[in-house]
């Protein structure tokens, strides 16, 4: 075999690694941010809502704040 096609074969073997190991790396990506996922939908929500949360919020502590023990 010559040197060329030898090159060739090593090239394709390499794009071919290469795909299988994006592959990899991304659903090592979607199993690792899967436990995660309840934190972001969390965060989601208040960013669209914010507003909300922080009146609900200073409500709360106000409430907890005037109490007496």
């Amino acid at each position: 075999m010559s040197g060329n096609g030898r090159r060739q074969e090593l090239v394709a073997a390499a794009v071919r690694d290469e795909v299988a190991l994006q592959q990899a790396l991304a659903d090592l990506k979607r199993a690792v941010r899967r436990p995660f996922a309840v934190g972001e939908q969390v965060r989601e929500r208040i960013g669209a809502h914010a507003l909300p949360v922080l009146l609900g919020s200073v409500l709360v502590g106000v409430w907890l704040g005037s109490r007496r023990a």
